[in-house]
């Protein structure tokens, strides 16, 4: 049986204690309390857990403690791509630093340690998909941090949501339909360039609307209030939601990438009809 904290010890040992801060993934208040115990004082944990008694008895100890939606017990291996996506989060909402150095530390559902970067975590899985639809990494994240926003404000009370495709912009019109007029028609470039900031608040404006907002490759939307043809073969999985459906099906219909932000603040990208990342704004 794997002894963690003997682990955990020696990875702070080895790494000259080179982290910024840890992160355990737990559903055992004892293991959290073995885990701080071993752990330099000045080094900032968080612990976090789906079981709400282990949140209350961490609380009380005065521990930095956070609950999560999904069971870690059912997770299995997908808990190494989920840890990854709650640090990128965490990187979002201000929790991480670009700068940190992590000692992701797993207790459930498998025990081991993963050193994560966060200088390259967020940017190198969203360059792999950029670059696979011949999108400027800036373009896509770009239109993730207006997702974020978006979703941000649905976290306010207010039912939110946005559905945005990026790619050949002749394809995505070919598989929706215009249910609105489009208020980006006669506008300037420089109006609709999702890589400037002063532009977000507009595109967040008209991402209310029914619909999709398309982008070009280089950023620009064209188009605003699109509906997404679902053809018969494309068929919605358990528990999918229209929005979600039309992300999926026009990222595979028009060899795209569509982002979908649920009204409950969860970010879904796909990539070709598939599903490639998701994060849900706490």
């Amino acid at each position: 049986m794997v002894d963690l904290p003997k682990m955990v010890a020696s990875a702070i040992e080895g790494e000259r204690s080179n982290f910024s801060v840890a992160v355990l993934l737990s559903n055992s208040s004892i293991t959290a309390k073995k885990i701080r115990e071993v752990l330099p004082k000045k080094l900032r944990l968080v612990t976090l857990t789906s079981s709400s008694k282990v949140r209350e008895n961490l609380n009380e100890l005065g521990l930095d403690v956070e609950i999560l939606e999904d069971s870690l017990s059912s997770q299995g291996l997908s808990v190494l791509n989920n840890l990854h996506d709650i640090v990128l989060q965490g990187l979002g909402e201000g929790r991480f630093n670009s700068s940190d150095r992590i000692l992701a530390i797993m207790a459930e559902p498998m025990n081991g340690i993963v050193v994560i970067e966060t200088n390259s975590l967020a940017s190198n899985k969203l360059a792999i998909i950029a670059n696979e639809h011949g999108v400027d990494i800036e373009v896509l994240a770009r239109v993730m941090e207006l997702a974020r926003q978006i979703g941000g404000r649905g976290r306010e009370g207010h039912a939110v949501g946005a559905l945005f495709a990026i790619g050949s912009v002749p394809k995505l019109r070919r598989y929706t339909t215009a249910i609105v007029l489009n208020p980006f028609k006669g506008h300037n470039d420089s109006k609709k360039d999702v890589t400037v900031q002063n532009n977000h608040e507009t595109l967040a404006e008209f991402a209310w609307l029914d619909g999709a907002i398309l982008f070009n490759s280089k950023g620009i939307a064209s188009d605003a209030g699109r509906y997404v043809q679902v053809p018969s073969g494309i068929n919605p999985k358990s528990g999918e939601g229209g929005r979600h459906l039309a992300a999926r099906a026009i990222s595979q219909l028009a060899d795209a990438i569509a982002i979908c932000v649920s009204s409950s603040g969860v970010i879904t990208l796909y990539s070709k009809g598939r599903e490639r990342y998701r994060v849900r704004l706490s």
